[in-house]
This record gives structure tokens, C-alpha cells and sequence, in this order.
């Protein structure tokens, strides 16, 4: 079929089916409580005769009291010895009674790698939310604010081949490479790489490789990073080298700057010619300046980019916003590798409506843990720790996430990623929180006329009582030392009970240190090398392990 045609063809279907799952994602806010509760009962069943639904006594359970009676509250440690038997000696049928595809490595809070199960019923969600919704809501959105439908265009899609192979023979890697991979047929219509593979790390450099065939393609549709700090760093990437891609595209050469295996460098000379005409549009609008308007410019159909974007990502999403003009974002699913959780049901929208069809959802109140919850119970406005069953043998677990309600649809609410559990930095039990700190790095940044997205905070206890020091990674080299004042009061209007304390206690002023430039990439090099996933690597916010510690005050400038 020709490319072109068959782009045109996939992105059709793909609207179509996006505008039933969106459907599907209204009509579940409609007694989404007992919609909820029909799904934990399906999963008890359908996993009845497993070793874990024995153990517990599935069968019997016929009310939520019942299930919480039977089956404890639980955390990654209860599963392990459970999964070690999956893993070592290929046993089936002990967590779940539904085949298993794979498991997703993480490296978890802890930096230890964790394996969870992922069954075909979790990765159809996953391309249900993620995929096919995306390109339905940017068609609304086009026939909103244009009067047009979406025009269909193949698209900057970021993601490497990460796999290990397991004793039993699975494969462990992330859940994005997973769920791709199951579509890898539909590839050369659905991305600017024209193959029917992901390339494996280490073959090519991933950012030439993507950006070498997108900026050939005017026609590029839409850019999904999964996490925006990958789009960040792959925009930063384009700026820093625009010249050789423009360049190799005229030439129809590979630079070195590839890195390619011979075998990568072959497979990609099968679909690269000289294609000066293109190249000299490239450098007529790069050489205008990188602003506001250039993705625009080089791809005049881009019509929405894709990433997760709450907690650590919020600063690396507001940073592709100065240089992305009115492009809507996607601001991408709220989950992780244990499950599937909510979704936004429109673009440029950062509340996420919870899933009833994915999880079954208990929450524990953040104020009163006394209380256990059920979806259609929360309040707008409180905060929760989120406990999920899942259709991919974890019950009952905590996953260490806490929400906040922030409104209701119908009997579904939306909710915000607030914070992981723990992560408070205190010095006399204040309890300041990271968003505390993006907020005072916001205002820094505006003051100092730089971008900044690299941070992270300590308690520094060589003064008694301590003090908070924020170390700020800026590619400019400016000394950030100058906004002590201007962050310290920042800090006590956005945490009055650290302004309290501070008054009460007599902690001492937060202090600002420079980090020497590449710092927080060096951290993810070192990661990478222990053997975590890229995609699992998260931004370190918190230096709150000696490891953290070690390696970020060496960087101190």
C-alpha cells in the first residue's frame, strides 16, 4: 500500500475508534462507583482458582467488607517471593489466572528493580487511553478552533527498545515499549521512522534517529514523548544541532553524530536520499531564530504534542510551551507500571478522570488514616493515597501515590498527581513538599531571564537548628546564589507552616548553591549503567539517599 495512503487510511480508523473509546470514558462517570465495584468482582472471579485467589478465598467474597476482610493491604515485598516463583521457574496461574505478556521493570522508590505482570487486558488499556484518544480529541479540537477536521500525518513517536530477557523467557522492559511494540505493523503509517521495529538502545543515537526523518516530513502530525522531559531535551537536542540535520538531509548522508551501528547506519540508507529542496526550507526557518513559532515553521500541520506532564515533568512541559506557540498538549495518562489510572478527556486539560474500567480504586485519606474509600466517596479539594486491584494479579495495593480531588464528573471525579508518599523534605517537622520548591524555582527563573528545569534540595544540617539548600543546574552558568532573599521569602508565603516554623523554631534561611551544568544527565548516564530502564530513570528532586547525596554534592560547583 502506498505510505501516504495508508497514513491517511490508519488516522481515519484511528479517530473513529478514539471517539468511542472517549464515549466509553464518559458513560463509566455515570455510577462510576458501581461500575467500579462490577469490575473488582469480575477480577475475583475470572481469578478465582489461582494460587493467590485460593489462598484469599476469592470464591467467597461477596461484598466489599468481605474482600477487605479477606484480602490485606499490601506493597510490592508481599508479591515478590510470588513473581521470583513466575520468573525462576516459569509458574503460571499464581497471582492471576489471565496470560501473562511481559513484566515492566522499574527501578521503584527504592533504586531496587521491581517486575510486575502485565496481562493483555492492562496493555489494551494503555493503547486505549493513550493512542486513540489522543488523535479523537485533537480532531475535536481542530473542528472546535478551525472548523476543520484533523488532517492525517505519521508523527514524531520517542521510543527506544529496552529488553531483558527473563529465566521463563518474558520479556521485561517498560509498559510505553510493550504497547508499541504490539502496534509495530502499523509503524510506517503511524510514525516518521519508516520501519517495523524499534530500534534497540545503543544502535543509534534515539533523538537523530527520530528527528532525522520528522524534519524531512513538513506533513509530521504530532509528537509523543511519553515523558515531557524527553521532548524537552529532544527540542534542546534539534537547537544545539539543527545545522547537521539540515545538512544530511540535503546530502542524504547519516553524520557521525548518529552514533549508528554499522547495521543501524545500512538499515537507515535504504530510506534516506539527497532531498535538498527540503533542507533549504529547514534552514530558511532555523536560521530565523528559535522562538515561540519554530515548530510551526518547520511543521506547519503539527497539531498536538503527547507526554506526561504532573509532578517532576510539570517544569520540562512549561518549557516545550515557550517554544511550541498555541500547539495543544496532551498532557498523557496518569499511571505507572502497576496499573492504569485516569486520563484527561480533553487537550491542554491537566486533570485526569479516574478509570473505572481499569483499576478497582480504594483511597485513604491523607488527613484520617483510620478511613478507607471508594470512588464515588472523595471529597473536591482533599488529598488521598491511592490503593488499586488490578487485572493483572496486585490486589488491594498501595502504590504510594498521593491524588487530590479536584472536581467531578457525574460520579467520577478528576484528580491531580499530588506527590509520592514521603516525599516531604523537612528540617523540624515543617513538611515542605516539591511543588513548594517549583513554585520558588518559577520565580527564579523569571528573575534570572533563564530556563531552569534542574534542581534539587537538601536538608543541610551543618548549621543547628538546618536549613534547606536548593541547588540550581543552569546552562546559562549564572550564579543563582544572588535570589537567596528573593527564594526564602517565596518559600515562606507558599508554605506558611514552614514561614511558622521558621518564626517559632529559628531555622535558619534557605541557601542557594550552584550545580554544575549536565549534572542531572551525568545522574541518568549513572543510572543507566546500574541497569535501569532510561524511561525509569525519574528526575531527582529530593537528595534523600546517601547515593543521591554523594553524587549531587560532588557536583556543586
Amino acid at each position: 500500500m502506498n505510505r501516504d495512503l495508508g497514513t491517511y487510511l490508519l488516522f481515519k480508523g484511528l479517530v473513529a475508534k478514539g471517539n468511542l473509546d472517549l464515549r466509553d470514558l464518559n458513560n463509566n462517570t455515570v455510577d462510576a462507583g458501581k461500575k467500579n465495584k462490577k469490575l473488582l468482582f469480575r477480577i475475583l472471579k475470572d481469578n478465582k482458582n489461582c494460587e493467590f485467589g485460593k489462598k484469599h478465598n476469592f470464591s467467597s467474597i461477596s461484598s466489599i467488607e468481605d474482600y477487605r476482610k479477606q484480602v490485606p493491604l499490601s506493597t510490592y515485598e508481599d508479591y515478590h517471593p510470588y513473581i521470583k516463583r513466575m520468573i525462576d521457574n516459569n509458574e503460571e496461574d499464581i497471582l492471576c489466572s489471565y496470560p501473562l505478556v511481559a513484566y515492566a521493570q522499574t527501578s521503584g522508590t527504592t533504586g531496587k528493580h521491581k517486575f510486575i505482570p502485565l496481562t493483555q487486558k492492562v496493555i489494551n488499556l494503555y493503547q486505549k487511553y493513550t493512542l486513540t484518544t489522543m488523535v479523537a480529541m485533537t480532531d475535536r479540537y481542530c473542528r472546535e478552533k478551525y472548523g476543520r477536521p484533523l488532517k492525517p500525518g505519521r508523527g514524531l513517536f520517542i521510543c527506544i527498545e529496552f529488553e531483558d530477557k527473563l529465566p521463563n523467557g518474558r520479556a521485561a522492559t517498560n509498559v510505553p515499549e510493550i504497547t508499541a511494540k504490539q502496534l509495530s505493523w502499523l509503524y510506517p503509517y503511524l510514525t516518521n521512522v519508516p520501519f517495523k521495529k524499534l530500534f534497540k538502545l545503543g544502535d543509534v543515537s534515539g533523538y537523530y534517529l527520530y528527528l532525522r526523518f520528522a524534519l524531512e516530513d513538513k506533513n509530521t502530525m504530532y509528537i509523543f514523548g511519553v515523558f515531557f522531559s524527553f521532548i524537552y531535551e529532544m527540542l534542546h537536542y534539534l537547537k544545539a544541532n539543527w545545522g547537521t540535520f539540515v545538512d544530511d538531509i540535503a546530502n542524504g548522508t547519516i553524520s557521525e553524530l548518529a552514533r549508528p551501528t554499522p547495521e543501524a547506519r545500512k538499515e537507515m540508507m535504504d530510506f534516506i536520499k539527497p532531498n535538498p529542496e527540503r533542507a533549504a526550507e529547514l534552514r530558511k526557518e532555523f536560521e530565523k531564530g528559535f522562538d515561540e513559532t519554530i515548530l510551526q515553521r518547520i511543521w506547519p500541520n503539527l497539531s498536538v504534542i503527547y507526554g506526561i506532564a504532573n509532578s517532576v515533568y510539570t517544569s520540562y512541559a512549561d518549557n516545550v510551551r515557550k517554544i511550541s506557540g498555541d500547539i495543544p498538549f496532551d498532557y498523557s495518562i496518569y499511571g505507572a507500571s502497576e496499573g492504569l489510572f485516569a486520563t484527561p478527556d480533553s487537550l491542554n486539560e491537566g486533570k485526569r478522570l479516574l478509570l473505572p474500567d481499569s483499576c478497582f480504586f480504594e483511597f485513604i485519606p491523607v488527613d484520617d488514616e483510620s478511613k478507607i474509600l471508594l470512588i464515588d466517596e472523595l471529597e473536591i479539594g482533599k488529598e488521598y493515597e491511592i490503593v488499586i486491584t488490578t487485572q493483572a494479579g496486585l490486589y488491594r495495593y498501595r502504590l504510594g501515590d498521593i491524588i487530590e480531588v479536584v472536581e467531578y464528573k457525574n460520579q467520577c471525579p478528576y484528580v491531580f498527581f499530588s506527590r509520592r508518599k514521603g516525599h516531604l523534605i523537612s528540617i523540624t517537622g515543617e513538611k515542605t513538599a516539591e511543588h513548594h520548591f517549583d513554585e520558588v524555582i518559577k520565580e527564579i527563573s523569571k528573575a534570572a531571564g533563564t530556563e531552569i528545569h534542574e534542581w534539587v534540595v537538601y536538608v543541610n544540617n551543618d548549621t543547628h537548628p538546618g536549613h534547606y539548600t536548593l541547588a540550581i543546574e543552569n546552562d546559562a552558568g549564572l550564579d543563582l546564589s544572588i535570589y537567596n532573599e528573593m527564594a526564602e521569602e517565596l518559600l515562606r508565603k507558599v508554605n506558611p507552616i514552614y514561614d511558622r516554623f521558621r518564626k517559632v523554631l529559628g531555622i535558619r534561611p534557605m541557601t542557594i548553591v550552584n550545580q554544575k551544568p549536565g549534572s542531572h544527565s551525568e545522574w541518568v548516564d549513572h543510572m543507566v549503567k546500574k541497569g535501569t530502564a532510561r524511561t525509569q530513570v525519574k528526575p531527582v528532586r529530593v537528595l534523600d539517599n546517601k547515593e543521591k547525596i554523594d553524587f549531587f554534592l560532588e557536583r556543586v560547583i
